[in-house]
């Protein structure tokens, strides 16, 4: 024996032995002894990267007061988390017990579908019911195998599809399918471990519960989330627009910027401009979590990047001011009654501009809508239906921005460009005379002036210049003139104004408007040109179409000596730390007109203000300053049933013109009728104290309110 341990080979098999017996004894502890409680304490150290929300870009006026900011909330998702079919109806049904008895109001697609008491598929036809089972996202049903009576289809999706047990009712089921729904239409996201929202902005007692309760609601978690704020956001609410959940279509082409199926976007207006800016940057956590997906323990954090802050060249207090004129005065147009006043007035737009550089001090467009329904409970019914009736409005069409996207003859108002285009092209010169003696026939048809009696073959302006004609807005004058100077050239320089075309605004959905021409003739009505189609587009008729922008820009652009400003709403964009991002260029084209042309024009648009016979001039003869204007009166070719719309533009003050204003009521019978609008724009613009420009929103963290 001790000859065997001496020989060091036969110690080391010994060891090797013994070692290997501690091996296998271990292995069998592990795996055998304590293997279920080992295999379950590793499943419930999972590594997740969640995302952290990044703060929304805040949104402020001139002068840094604020329009669109930010609130903290909360928000209750529901994660795979290997439950079988019973186990996560009871999870789900749970839950939603929790949130009916706290008044939450959460995942509700399936209600746009099915309804119960009585069973119904919510007003859907024949079609959307095929669609909706058809659908690949969802039940997949073949076109034979549909279900069309909804107390079958209830049945089917109970027992078949989300296999809820006999012991629940038919209502407490139902509320299982609601949330069970939900899941199914994002199934893949679902399995791959991505939240699915059941409830959003729900209260802190409702967080509480679920989370003392979180050993039943596996799944089941809570999330603090940023929740978008409006302030006064009606004043500006075709300019803001409004923020809602992104579209699949979006998504598809978003999700390589880091977009997914959770988040908010801009969907209109500034919100939608400047979402790459307002967005921010999401940050992670990198933690461990259970099965249930409740952190254990955090490993690293990347923080979230809150977006950059917008700042608008809109006036609140100006915004203020156009809107309550506007909605006021229309409602007084349609209780004045009167000749060719049908009492129809209902709609309009108002757009103020810097004449000298393009920024938009004021654009309000009316009826108008309140952002902050797109931001409310999105499982409230009342507010759905309310974003809904806005949506499906075509009478009133209170989501549509007539200051960018309505389209409006713009009879007289056309005039100075008439002028303009005389002038330059050596047609006729200031001080020449064109005589109106009531009527005129070109091209064989005969124009007739306001002033003239067809019974008594009286009344007439007679002997006019451009300043005179312009002052008295005589359609005679204006058809001779243009006729003179041919479409082409009349085409040319209101071109050159920007009439006609987008001007490049900063916000989405602009219209181009339509210039008469002979090229948009033949494409509208596939006709030739005529000559008296000539003396119809020279008093702002035919197929001339523009909206209340082109209409502030071209007036801008007279006032201004020549300069065609690209119009911007967003002044700057600021960091949390003030640093400026980006800053509104001040671009423009200069048109080259000679100062005997613009001098000549604006004489006649200042006699409309301020001579005896000028159109507007009991509205601002007692202003201390002096203001250039021009009415206007397009007829629809509706004019049996309904009024004439009204127009107004004016620049201000005559001398040295800072401000231009244009204004259109949509059945407001008379361009006169309008002026009061202007000047209660002018009047606030003037009389307004100046702010310091160095006025900026407050930098730094972000000040949440709930």
């Amino acid at each position: 024996m001790k000859d065997f341990f001496k020989d060091r080979y036969n110690i080391l098999m010994i060891l090797f032995l013994l070692l290997g017996c501690l091996i296998v004894s271990r292995l069998f502890d592990i795996q055998i002894i304590h293997g279920a409680e080992y295999f379950s304490n590793s499943q419930k150290r999972l590594l997740k990267t969640k995302e952290i929300p990044a703060t929304r870009g805040r949104i402020f006026d001139s002068n840094g007061i604020p329009i669109a900011v930010n609130r903290q909330g909360y928000n209750c998702s529901i994660l795979s988390s290997g439950l079988k079919q019973a186990e996560l109806n009871s999870v789900v049904f749970q839950l939603a017990q929790i949130l009916e008895k706290n008044g939450e109001r959460y995942a509700s697609t399936l209600s746009k579908y099915l309804a119960m008491n009585p069973f119904s598929f919510a007003g859907l036809s024949i079609q959307d019911t095929l669609n909706w089972q058809k659908d690949k996202n969802t039940f997949s049903i073949a076109a034979k195998d549909v279900i069309y009576d909804p107390g079958q289809f209830f049945t089917f999706l109970r027992e078949k599809k989300f296999n809820i047990d006999k012991s629940y009712s038919d209502e407490d089921a139902y509320k299982i399918m609601r949330i069970r729904y939900e899941i199914l239409k994002n199934q893949w996201y679902f399995d791959s471990g991505t939240p699915i929202l059941i409830a959003d902005d729900i209260s802190d007692k409702s967080v509480a519960e679920i989370e003392e309760r979180h050993s039943d609601l596996k799944g089941v978690i809570t999330s603090v989330v940023p929740y978008r704020k409006y302030i006064d956001a009606s004043l500006v609410s075709h300019v803001l627009g409004y923020v809602g959940p992104i579209k699949q279509e979006q998504l598809t082409s978003l999700q390589s910027a880091g977009y997914n199926m959770n988040d908010i976007i801009g969907q209109s207006g500034v919100e939608q401009a400047a979402e790459m800016y307002l967005k921010g940057t999401p940050g992670e956590r990198h933690v461990e979590v259970d099965t249930e997906g409740r952190e254990t323990a955090q490993i690293s954090e990347i923080p979230s990047k809150p977006g950059d802050d917008v700042i608008l060249t809109i006036d609140l207090n100006l915004q203020k001011v156009a809107l309550d004129s506007l909605q006021r005065n229309i409602e007084k147009i349609s209780t004045m009654g009167g000749k060719n006043n049908l009492g129809d007035a209902n709609a309009g737009a108002v757009v103020a501009l810097d004449v000298k550089t393009g920024a938009v001090l004021a654009m309000v467009s009316y009826p108008y809508y309140d952002p902050a329904l797109f931001v409310a409970d999105k499982n409230d019914k009342a507010v759905q239906q309310k974003i809904s009736d806005l949506l499906n409005d075509t009478k009133a069409s209170p989501m549509f921005n007539r200051a960018i996207q309505g389209k409006y003859a713009p009879g007289s108002t056309f005039k100075p460009i008439v002028a303009i285009a005389g002038l330059q092209e050596g047609v006729i010169s200031p001080n020449d005379i064109i005589r109106d003696n009531g009527y005129v026939n070109i091209g064989g048809k005969d124009f007739y002036c306001l002033e003239y009696n067809r019974v008594t073959k009286t009344g007439a302006h007679g002997n006019l210049t451009i300043e005179r004609a312009l002052a008295t807005s005589c359609n005679v004058f204006f058809e001779i003139l243009g006729y003179r100077t041919t479409i082409d050239s009349l085409d040319k320089w209101a071109d050159l104004f920007g009439l006609g075309r987008k001007t490049g605004i900063d916000i989405p959905n602009e219209s181009a408007g339509v210039l008469a021409s002979k090229a948009n003739k033949k494409k509208i009505h596939n006709d030739d040109w005529r000559p008296a189609d000539t003396a119809q587009t020279s008093i702002g008729q035919f197929d001339n179409a523009f909206t209340p922008l082109q209409l502030a820009c071209y007036v801008s652009t007279l006032a201004n000596g020549g300069k065609r400003f690209v119009p911007y709403i967003i002044k700057r964009i600021i960091d949390r730390n003030g640093n400026i991002i980006q800053e509104a260029p001040g671009t423009f084209q200069q048109i080259p007109l000679t100062a005997s042309t613009i001098n000549t024009v604006k004489k006649g648009m200042i006699a409309v203000t301020n001579s005896e016979d000028g159109t507007a001039v009991n509205m601002f003869r007692d202003l201390p300053f002096k203001v250039a204007g021009k009415t206007g009166t397009a007829e629809t070719g509706f004019e049996a049933n309904q009024s004439s719309n009204a127009l107004f533009v004016c620049y201000a003050p005559a001398d040295d013109p800072q401000i231009a204003v244009a204004v259109v009521v949509e059945k407001g019978v008379w361009g006169a009728y309008t002026a009061p609008i202007a000047r209660d724009v002018l009047t606030a613009y003037f009389n307004q104290q100046k702010t310091d420009e160095s006025i900026l929103p407050a930098t730094g963290a972000e000040v949440f309110t709930k």
